[in-house]
């Protein structure tokens, strides 16, 4: 947490009350609450028990009164100033925005480029730490029964019910390879099959191909956490 609220200390002070930012901490670290207050009015905290990450996310979610939504993990850091990320919520106002990102694993980093929004068939395009969402065009929240992949489901859905996507080259966040995702890689495949089947209607052999490629990328992920 520490590392994610260090990072938006600039954003905050270049965006004043433009921007707001929600922290969401499951009522389980007393800290929280001094260093939250050090970085200003426009910080809220929301220090209660949760069910877990998505049950906080939609928390957030339900107290956000801002444009867009934009979900940071503990560990995450953003990456964007305002100057810049202002240009981009004004000039996509109703799309979700799909940026860049940096993939950190151990001291390396590796920029990801956002794909298009058609590769939605297969995973989230870019992670979802890149993602701004149109709070107007949110009507729905994070599914619970997700263990691991209600952040792709919560993105499907927009796009199959037509909201606009644009693509924007911009490295918002840092991710770092050690997180949630990371952790239960194996179970990403099976619950984007699920994605997949309900929300995008995706054929059999088409969501076959794209659990190759999540095993692919589970390897992949594997050995950059080893450091390989």
């Amino acid at each position: 947490m520490e590392r994610t609220l260090a990072s938006l200390e600039r954003l905050l002070a270049q965006s004043g009350p433009a921007c707001e930012l929600i922290v969401v901490d499951g009522g389980m670290s007393p800290r929280t609450a001094r260093r939250t207050e050090a970085l200003g009015e426009s910080v809220r905290l929301i220090s209660e028990p949760d069910t877990g990450i998505y049950d906080a996310m939609n928390k957030g979610v339900d107290a956000a009164n801002g444009g867009h939504l934009w979900f940071l993990n503990g560990g995450d850091e953003c990456l964007v100033r305002w100057s810049q990320l202002s240009v981009l919520l004004d000039t996509h106002e109703r799309s979700v925005i799909l940026a860049d990102f940096v993939l950190t694993a151990g001291s390396r980093d590796r920029m990801r480029t956002t794909r298009p929004a058609r590769s939605m068939w297969h995973a989230l395009p870019t992670s979802h730490q890149a993602i701004f969402y149109p709070a107007a065009q949110v009507s729905h929240r994070y599914d619970k029964s997700f263990r691991v992949a209600a952040d792709y489901d919560f993105t499907a859905k927009l796009y199959a019910s037509g909201v606009p996507f644009a693509v924007e080259h911009t490295a918002v966040a840092r991710f770092h390879l050690d997180g949630t995702s990371t952790q239960h890689a194996r179970m990403i495949g099976a619950e984007a099959r699920r994605v997949q089947q309900d929300t995008l209607s995706v054929h059999p052999a088409v969501s076959f191909l794209s659990g190759l490629r999540h095993v692919a990328a589970r390897k992949y992920r594997s050995l950059l956490s080893r450091g390989q």
